[in-house]
């Protein structure tokens, strides 16, 4: 007899990785306008990380700028 709880593989399902990059631009915006980071140190950062887990090749150099500039221009109008 096999337990309900081995039955369920709990390490198979990943995360979105699309997702997880969108709340790290938004959790990243917010710390930049706080001040704990520079609007380049961030983006670089972000970057780096859409590359690593293969974002930009998936969807497009064009798509992971435009979340990018989504998530910093909404902080950078709510600080004008």
């Amino acid at each position: 007899m096999i337990s309900a709880a081995a039955a369920i593989d709990h390490h198979s399902a990943k995360p979105d990785l699309l997702l997880v990059f969108l709340a790290r631009c938004e959790a990243r915006a917010d710390l930049t306008a706080r001040g704990l980071y520079t609007l380049q140190e961030s983006v670089d950062v972000l970057w780096a990380a859409a590359e690593r887990d293969g974002l930009v090749d998936k969807f497009g150099a064009d798509e992971i700028q435009w979340h990018l500039s989504e998530a910093f221009g909404r902080w950078r109008l709510a600080n004008e």
